[in-house]
């Protein structure tokens, strides 16, 4: 029985890393991580691929973080298959959850599309209700915080 992770790169460490930890206060560490990205994000790659490790394992648990890049930022048929594939290689007793927050609008909502199309158990949106963009999560105070669940909201 695997936990899985699925989510986006992007240049903003913030956007990737603290839906994470909001995820794994609410309960849901994975031990799988799958972060799609991209070209133009191959700079930041190793440093998120560090975070969300030290994320888990400060829950106490280890993850594997895999990486899937994309050739083109723009290849919509790819990033459709990333979500749609990991979704369907999971078992029964697996449970996926796709984090929306980071990457394009585009990739968002394909990816929001695949999780409630293709039985994602959540598809995590983290909501911020102030202006603490590029604040790291424990220093936003959780009244000005929301982990939204689409597939308790659709």
């Amino acid at each position: 029985m695997a936990t899985i992770w699925l989510t986006i790169a992007s240049p903003t460490t913030e956007a990737v890393v603290n839906p994470l930890l909001a995820a794994c206060d609410d309960h849901f560490v994975p031990d799988e991580i799958h972060l799609l990205t991209n070209p133009g994000l191959d700079h930041v790659t190793p440093t998120l691929v560090s975070l969300l490790e030290d994320v888990v394992a400060t829950y106490d648990t280890t993850a594997t973080v895999d990486t899937h890049r994309l050739e083109a930022e723009t290849d919509y048929g790819a990033i459709a298959s990333f979500f749609v594939d990991s979704i369907a290689t999971g078992t029964t007793d697996d449970t996926v959850a796709i984090d929306i927050t980071p990457g394009r609008k585009f990739m968002s909502a394909i990816a929001f599309q695949a999780g409630l199309k293709h039985g994602a158990d959540h598809v995590f949106y983290l909501h911020l209700q102030s202006t603490a963009y590029g604040r790291c999560y424990p220093d936003i105070p959780r009244t000005n915080v929301d982990l939204v669940d689409f597939t308790e909201v659709v």
